[in-house]
Formats: C-alpha cells, structure tokens, sequence
C-alpha cells in the first residue's frame, strides 16, 4: 500500500497566503474601480504589503517589469481599440492598473514557486 506524502506546514501556509492575497486583490479592483483614486491608494496599501512579505530581487523583479510591460501592453491594445476601459486615467489605463497588474504578477510568481515545491515534495522521488 502507498501513503500520499503530507505537505508541509510552510508550503501549505504559503500556498494559503498567496491565494488569499490574490483574492484580495480581486476583491479590491471589483468593488473599487468605479474610483481610481481609491482604488490606486488600496493597491498602493496592498502592493506595499505584498512587497514587506516577499521582496527578494525576483520579486522586485516582477513587479515592475509586469507592472511596467503590461502597463504599455494594455495602453497600446486600448489605442488600437482592442478593448477598452470603464474608467481610464492615462493612455486609456486606470491609474491603479500598473499596481494592480504588478502586484497580480508578483503574487502569481511567488505561486507559481509554491506550487513547483509542491509538486516536487508530493512527487514519488522526493526524497
């Protein structure tokens, strides 16, 4: 009979603190984008929080330039007239958006290396 390997407390504990961080941010951009003043200042407030648990190099990393590239991706597809926003601030882009798009990247990153430790503690090999 096989046993399936326990995930740790910390991985599970990130895993947690991430989805609940994106969440958040979901949250927030849903119910405050009618206001980009407010919605700048709370995505201001989170991506600082963020940034106070994970800022490594890679971190810091991935927040401007997913911040910054989606930022100018997003400007160009609006003035092509791929879409378009409800309540734009700059180029066709919510003022908030740069924050809201580099923090989203940030948290996904930090995911995205959760779930690789994850995969790699469940996996039959893992030692």
């Amino acid at each position: 009979m096989t046993t399936t390997p326990k995930l740790s407390k910390r991985l599970r504990n990130a895993l947690f603190t991430e989805l609940a961080a994106f969440s958040v941010l979901v949250l927030c951009v849903s119910l405050l984008w009618r206001n980009n003043l407010i919605l700048f200042c709370v995505a201001l407030v989170q991506g600082t929080a963020v940034l106070w648990f994970w800022h490594d190099r890679f971190d810091l990393s991935i927040l401007f330039v997913i911040g910054g590239m989606g930022s100018v991706a997003e400007a160009v597809f609006v003035q092509f007239g791929v879409w378009r926003y409800a309540n734009p601030t700059f180029f066709g882009v919510p003022l908030w958006f740069p924050l809201s798009f580099g923090t989203a990247g940030l948290i996904g990153g930090r995911l995205a290396r959760t779930l690789a430790e994850i995969w790699e503690e469940m996996s039959p090999s893992h030692g």
